[in-house]
């Protein structure tokens, strides 16, 4: 009774984890629109072009974001959907080394540090589109 009941906390871990990098995805979204408005043409004064270059160079770690929540959004949703069990998180460990994702030494840890590792990746985008609204905002209002 333990164990299953383990899996099913681990299988609602994997569901929530994968909700919320679907949220992510859309505040990384909303991020490079935000530097896409800062930069817009019309920055026309040495004040306002600051921070739109700004928010142009945090498109850069946003659009990494992006990239790895979209890669551990099919993860997560691939553990919710079967058993996240240690032999299915093996085999993803094992397919992360092949394909050198993953540090040999980072194998093996248990779904809820992954999740927790997955959600740093929705704090940091969440982070970085606040900031790129407020630079933004601040080259509308410096234009």
């Amino acid at each position: 009774m333990d164990a299953d009941f383990a899996r099913c906390t681990d299988a609602w871990i994997a569901h929530a984890v994968t909700g919320a990098l679907s949220g992510a995805a859309w505040i990384g979204a909303a991020g490079l629109a935000f530097a896409m408005l800062a930069a817009w043409p019309g920055a026309d004064t040495a004040m306002s072009r600051w921070p739109a270059a700004l928010a142009l160079l945090l498109a850069l770690p946003q659009l990494w974001l992006l990239l790895r929540v979209a890669i551990d959004q099919r993860l997560f949703a691939a553990l919710a959907a079967g058993a996240p069990d240690q032999p299915g998180l093996a085999r993803l460990d094992a397919a992360l080394l092949e394909l050198g994702w993953m540090p040999a030494a980072r194998a093996a840890r248990p779904l809820a540090e992954r999740a927790r590792g997955a959600l740093r990746l929705v704090r940091a985008s969440a982070a970085l589109t606040v900031c790129q609204l407020l630079l933004a905002l601040l080259s509308l209002m410096l234009r």
